[in-house]
């Protein structure tokens, strides 16, 4: 299989070159990441700037981009692809994408990308105190079992808890919950020029009890497992059907 491997945490991320590493021993992987810290920057591409593209001393199907995951992808899929890509994977991510966190994501970004250019995606991310040589190991033994053409539709997205192997306590596939996994507020601080700025603080919020989702899933310490999709469509019903002009 031919993989375009991306993230959001730089071209430099450890748990990035351990997958990069682990994968090629069994396919042909194209890496395309950031140049730098590109999270949260969602699903944005460059438009006002130019994109500088640097490859790797020694590897050359490794690419170093200046732009965000999503034009990674985009290069990787285009200009820098070569022989056709069979799946995009976006990460590992230093940090879980869940809930509403998903549309911030530059991880998930990356990945409803490829899946707006026909190829099929996985978003893989996990704890921040998870680690990385383990979150690969974890992936790597899911991704045996996974058959891309019957169990990814567009997008995979996978959390992985900050456990080793043996503890995780299973596989769920569950729904994206519809919530903050965490609640902002906004710090107003002043600088040493005495300008006024404003720094956001995260706290998790409370998991929702009995409901089974990517949030509770994690909490409960299995990796979770959702299906997502790129439209944002919303069935119609009888909504507007009495307006005209």
């Amino acid at each position: 299989m031919r993989i375009l491997l991306t993230n959001d945490d730089g071209i430099g991320s450890p748990g990035l070159v351990f997958l990069r590493d682990a994968l090629r021993e069994r396919h042909e992987v194209v890496l395309a990441a950031p140049s730098g810290e590109r999270s949260a920057v969602g699903h944005g591409i460059t438009l006002d700037r130019p994109l500088f593209v640097r490859r790797l001393s020694g590897d050359e199907e490794s690419y170093e981009i200046s732009g965000t995951p999503a034009d990674c992808v985009r290069l990787g899929l285009g200009p820098l692809r070569g022989d056709p890509v069979d799946l995009v994977i976006s990460g590992p991510n230093r940090g879980y994408n869940l809930g509403f966190d998903l549309f911030y994501s530059g991880t998930v970004g990356a990945a409803m990308e490829a899946a707006m250019q026909g190829k099929r995606a996985i978003a893989l991310s996990a704890s921040p105190k998870a680690e990385p040589k383990e979150v690969v190991r974890i992936f790597l033994k899911l991704f045996s079992q996974l058959d891309p053409q019957k169990d990814i539709g567009e997008v995979l997205n996978i959390n992985i808890p900050p456990l080793p192997l043996e503890k995780v306590t299973g596989v769920r596939w569950a729904p994206q919950a519809l919530s903050f996994p965490w609640c902002d507020r906004y710090e107003c601080r002043t600088s040493p020029s005495g300008q006024e700025y404003y720094w956001v603080h995260g706290t998790p919020n409370p998991v929702e009890r009995g409901a089974s989702t990517d949030v509770s899933g994690i909490e409960e310490g299995a990796v979770t497992l959702t299906p997502l999709t790129f439209s944002l469509n919303r069935e119609m019903g009888f909504q507007g059907s009495r307006l005209t002009l």
